[in-house]
């Protein structure tokens, strides 16, 4: 098992790709991306927009070691500062084959 940083990102879907952009910028090669995502927070009903990307939320979560997050840290808090959003950010266990 090794230890690792979970980095969960929540983000509109118009700065998707800036976000995308930003972790590949700081050699995250790995994700996985859930895009319209719903839900509740301090802004109320975020709801899936079926009509078209615009409104929706995308969830974006990538494991990282912690010299990896050292790196990356700053980065993200500017991307929240600048574009909103919301980052989670868990130590986990990862079994490897």
């Amino acid at each position: 098992m090794q230890t690792m940083k979970k980095v969960e990102v929540i983000v509109e879907s118009v700065y998707l790709n800036r976000l995308l952009t930003m972790f590949k910028d700081n050699g995250v090669k790995n994700y996985t991306l859930i895009q319209d995502v719903e839900g509740r927070g301090g802004h109320g009903l975020k709801p899936a927009d079926d009509v078209s990307e615009v409104c929706s939320n995308d969830y974006f979560f990538t494991l990282v070691d912690e010299e990896q997050f050292v790196a990356l840290k700053e980065n993200i808090r500017a991307f929240i500062k600048k574009y909103g959003g919301k980052c989670i950010l868990s130590d986990v266990m990862v079994i490897l084959s």
